[in-house]
């Protein structure tokens, strides 16, 4: 073979092998610097985060203090938009929901369920926030407490230029033209508790008409009053007599009202034990019916012989009784008569197959027999009980024991 051609042959052979190595060198090559960029991104996204997060102070909701968020976000509008633009979206809204505190962060995951937080755009982000921690207030309000702006005496006129300067952007007061002053000024000027519901409607016609975007003239407000008012003596009209029968009832409970206990009864049908008046020293009635009850015993002098007996029996027994520091009320009975016997109701039954006589009294809690109807049964043995028996009047009662014995009764009323 010719030598010349097998050179050529060699030359071509080491050319492509030279090149096949260079083409790999740099695939080589780039897979790694590929890497090393991936690996340098994914470490430098925490670090951003971290550095972002040491910058922005955590939201706090406070309506008293009228701290909610749109106040916390415009301060960090900047460092979420500029400063974060280089991280991805998932990733500054995790940051933002990292700068809530826990119990804002839990109302605003309750409401987004079933979405998980993440899933959720920024700016969807933001809007809910705004509409979950922002105070309420009404256009009209806002202007409203523009006009009731004042100077403390420890503020200074700097502090008091830029609160005033807060306040006016904040109500939007460049968007007021001459008749939205106008009906600001005619309402700021309904004060009395009277136009209280008319206040009030007219402010809640404002703020609609205001949130449509439409301005209201003072004419129109005055119309709006006009037949508020209109509406409101329709509905007294029809609601007239029930509101007469009610006011008569209320008067005929006020005058039924008891000196002695206030109750719902005159004070000649009062149970109750006679108050002690401490302004007149006088038994019979409180001390708010005191100037009433003087009038009605002036009135009635010629007939108060026996009261003014039984004050003056009061005050000796108050005179008795000063040391111990209580007022002690007694009531003197002349003559009693007590019909004990007038109607009495008996049960008669049969115990241990003897026939027994019981007073019916609904009231007791044990039914005693005597010792003469207990002998009478054959002296049934008794057990020992350690039931403690009183009398009406409170005292103690001895017995002798109890029968637990199942007893067949046959009521039948009997008159004594």
């Amino acid at each position: 073979m010719d030598p010349q051609l097998m050179m050529t042959m060699f030359r071509e052979m080491m050319r492509e092998e030279r090149k096949e190595m260079m083409e790999m060198f740099f695939k080589h090559l780039s897979s790694v610097s590929g890497q090393s960029s991936v690996t340098k991104e994914v470490t430098s996204v925490p670090n951003m985060m971290s550095a972002l997060s040491n910058r922005i102070e955590k939201f706090v909701f406070d309506a008293e203090t009228d701290m909610c968020f749109t106040r916390w976000y415009t301060r960090y509008k900047e460092v979420f938009v500029e400063d974060a633009k280089q991280l991805t979206e998932s990733a500054r809204v995790r940051l933002l929901c990292e700068m809530l505190d826990a119990d804002t962060f839990e109302r605003y995951q309750r409401h987004v369920l079933p979405k998980e937080v993440t899933s959720i755009g920024f700016e969807e982000t933001v809007a809910t926030l705004k509409q979950l921690f922002d105070v309420k207030t009404s256009e009209f309000t806002l202007r409203y407490q523009c006009l009731k702006l004042e100077k403390s005496e420890t503020e200074d006129y700097l502090v008091y230029t830029g609160r005033v300067n807060e306040f006016c952007e904040r109500a939007k007061i460049h968007d007021l033209d001459c008749d939205g002053i106008k009906c600001l000024l005619w309402i700021f000027g309904l004060k009395s508790q009277r136009e209280a519901e008319i206040r009030q409607r007219l402010i809640a016609v404002l703020d609609r008409e205001y949130k449509a975007g439409r301005k209201v003239s003072l004419q129109e407000l005055y119309r709006e009053c006009e037949n508020f008012l209109s509406l409101k003596k329709d509905s007294e009209t029809i609601a007239g007599n029930v509101k007469t029968v009610e006011a008569a009832a209320k008067e005929e409970r006020r005058r039924r009202e008891c000196w002695n206990c206030c109750g719902d009864h005159f004070a000649q049908q009062c149970k109750s034990k006679p108050w002690f008046c401490k302004r007149c020293k006088r038994t019979g009635h409180k001390e708010k019916f005191c100037d009433i009850a003087s009038q009605k015993k002036a009135a009635g002098n010629g007939s108060g012989g026996r009261r003014s007996r039984q004050n003056s029996d009061n005050r000796r027994n108050k005179r008795t009784v000063r040391s111990s520091g209580k007022h002690v009320r007694g009531v003197k009975i002349a003559n009693a008569t007590a019909e004990v016997n007038s109607t009495r109701m008996y049960v008669e039954a049969r115990v241990n197959q003897h026939p027994v006589s019981f007073l019916l009294d609904t009231g007791s809690d044990i039914t005693l027999l005597n010792e003469n109807v207990w002998r009478n049964m054959g002296s049934p043995k008794l057990e020992n009980t350690s039931v403690v028996v009183k009398n009406a009047s409170g005292r103690f009662m001895a017995s002798y024991g109890a029968s637990l014995r199942s007893r067949d009764l046959e009521v039948r009323a009997m008159h004594m």
